[in-house]
C-alpha cells in the first residue's frame, strides 16, 4: 500500500471523466441510476451520484450520499471480517471441525446429495470434517437453489422455505449438501451459515455484533438488517430490464429477495444478502479494511493477510475447485483475463474472489472483490492502496447477468485508474 507521503489521489481531470461518465450512463438510461466512489485507506478520493432514485419519477429526489441500497451479498464481506475479528480475539479457528459440530448440529447433519438414474434421491454420509472455511470459500458442498439444478429440483419438491419470509428462520438454509467440503466450488449459503453459527457463539445477533464491532467504531450509522419507514423513504427502488426490438428500457421491478416493509425484523438474518446501506458507508468499511493492513484496524494483519490469501490450492487435474469458480464468475463484471481458461487467474479467499493477476481494466495482482445480485459491486486493491464501490438497483426475477452493468464497470474502473496518482 502506497506510504503516507504517496497517499494516492485522483486528479482534476480524473474526477471530469469520472463525472463525465456518470452523466452519459446516466442521461442515455444505459442504467437507471448510478452511484461511484473510490477511497484510500486514509479517506475518501471521489464520491459522485446521478439519477432518479425513483426511476422516471424526478419529483421524488435524486440519488446521493445518503440513498439507501438493497446491498445483499456485500454482507458476506461483513460476515468474513467479523469471523476474522473472532479468530483474532481467540474464540475460534476456521479450521476447527467442532466449532461447526458443537454449534449447527443441524448443518452438522447434512449428507450429500445426488440422483439416481430413476431420478430418485440418493443420499450419502459426508465424509470430510465440516470447517467455518470451507463455509467462507464456499467449498462446503453447499450451494443455492439458483446456482444448482440439483438443488433447485430438491428445493421445489421440498418447498424449500425462502429468504422473503422474516419468520423462516434458520429453514431457507437447510440444504443437503452437494459434494465432499473442499473437492468443489459452488457459491452457497455458506456464508449464512457462518452468520449464525457467530450468533451462537457470542450470543448477540448479527445486527447487534455489527454494530458494536464494525459500525459505532467506524461512525457507520445507514448500513443495517432492518427495514424502516425512514431507509425505505430513502431506498433507491429496483428495476428491471425490459427489451424489446433491441431496446432496452427499465421499468419496476417485482422481484425480491427479502421483505422491505418497515418494522419486520427478520427471525433469522441473512449474513448471505440481507443488509440495507449507502455506498458511502460501505466505501468507508472498505478504507478500513485497507487500514488493516497495520496494526489497529478493524482486523488484525494476519486477518487482512487471511482476506487477500487464495483458498482453493494448486491447479491441477484433481483439483475442481476453479471450474466451478469460473462458471459462477463468467456472470460477474470481471475483466475477461481473470476467468478464461478455468478461471486461469481468479482465486477465492474466505471472502473475496481474488484477481491473481493484473487486468487491462486497471486493478492489480491481489485485489479482492465481490457485489450484490441488485448490481452493486465493490473491490479493494491493496497494490494499488485504493477500494471503489459502483451500485445501482436492477433486479430482473429469473436473470443474474446484466450486459449492461457489467460494461458501466469496466468502464469506471478503467476511467478511475486513468485518473489516479500513486
Amino acid at each position: 500500500m502506497p506510504s503516507d507521503t504517496t497517499t494516492p489521489r485522483v486528479t482534476q481531470q480524473g474526477a471530469a471523466a469520472l463525472d463525465a461518465l456518470l452523466s452519459e450512463v446516466v442521461d442515455s438510461h444505459q442504467l437507471p441510476a448510478l452511484t461511484i466512489g473510490a477511497t484510500s485507506a486514509h479517506g475518501p478520493l471521489y464520491f459522485a451520484a446521478r439519477g432518479d432514485r425513483v426511476f422516471g419519477d424526478s419529483a421524488k429526489g435524486q440519488v446521493g450520499e445518503d440513498t439507501v441500497l438493497q446491498l445483499y451479498s456485500q454482507t458476506k464481506l461483513v460476515v468474513a471480517v467479523s469471523a476474522l475479528q473472532l479468530v483474532d480475539r481467540g474464540v475460534w479457528s476456521l479450521d476447527d471441525a467442532s466449532v461447526v459440530e458443537a454449534h449447527a448440529p443441524e448443518l452438522w447433519k447434512q449428507e450429500i446429495l445426488s440422483y439416481d438414474e430413476n431420478d430418485n434421491e440418493v443420499y450419502r454420509p459426508r465424509k470430510t470434517p465440516l470447517t467455518l472455511r470451507h463455509l467462507l470459500n464456499h467449498t462446503s458442498g453447499l450451494a443455492y437453489p439458483f446456482s444448482s439444478p440439483v438443488l433447485a429440483k430438491w428445493a421445489a419438491k421440498h418447498k424449500l422455505a425462502t429468504q422473503r419470509d422474516p419468520n423462516a428462520g434458520i429453514a431457507p438454509f437447510e440444504v443437503p449438501l452437494l459434494f465432499e467440503p473442499g473437492t468443489q466450488w459452488k457459491y452457497s449459503v455458506g456464508i449464512d451459515w457462518v452468520g449464525i453459527i457467530l450468533e451462537r457463539v457470542t450470543g448477540t445477533t448479527l445486527e447487534e455484533y455489527f454494530r458494536a464491532n464494525i459500525w459505532q467504531p467506524l461512525g457507520i450509522k445507514s448500513i443495517t438488517f432492518n427495514a424502516t419507514d425512514a431507509n425505505i423513504a430513502k431506498l433507491q427502488t429496483p428495476q428491471a430490464r425490459v427489451e424489446k426490438d433491441g431496446q432496452v428500457s427499465w421499468v419496476p421491478s417485482e422481484g425480491s429477495l427479502r421483505d422491505l416493509t418497515p418494522g419486520v425484523v427478520y427471525k433469522q438474518a441473512s449474513g448471505g444478502g440481507g443488509l440495507l446501506g449507502t455506498a458511502k458507508d460501505y466505501l468507508s468499511f472498505l478504507a478500513a479494511i485497507l487500514r488493516s493492513r497495520e496494526p489497529g484496524g478493524i482486523v488484525s494483519p494476519a486477518g487482512y493477510k487471511e482476506l487477500f490469501s487464495n483458498t482453493l490450492g494448486e491447479r491441477g487435474a484433481d483439483n475442481e475447485t476453479y471450474a466451478g469458480l469460473a462458471a459462477y464468475a463468467f456472470l460477474q463484471p470481471l475483466d475477461k483475463s481473470l476467468v478464461e481458461n478455468n478461471a486461469a487467474h481468479l482465486g477465492f479467499s474466505v471472502g473475496l474472489g481474488l484477481a491473481l493477476a493484473d487486468t487491462a481494466t486497471g486493478r492489480k495482482k491481489g485485489s479482492g472483490h465481490w457485489g450484490g445480485i441488485a448490481k452493486t459491486g465493490f473491490w479493494l486493491d491493496p497494490t494499488s492502496g485504493i477500494a471503489a464501490v459502483i451500485g445501482t438497483q436492477i433486479f430482473t426475477p429469473g436473470v443474474l447477468f446484466e450486459p449492461a452493468f457489467n460494461a458501466v464497470y469496466a468502464r469506471f474502473e478503467r476511467t478511475l485508474y486513468d485518473g489516479l496518482e500513486l
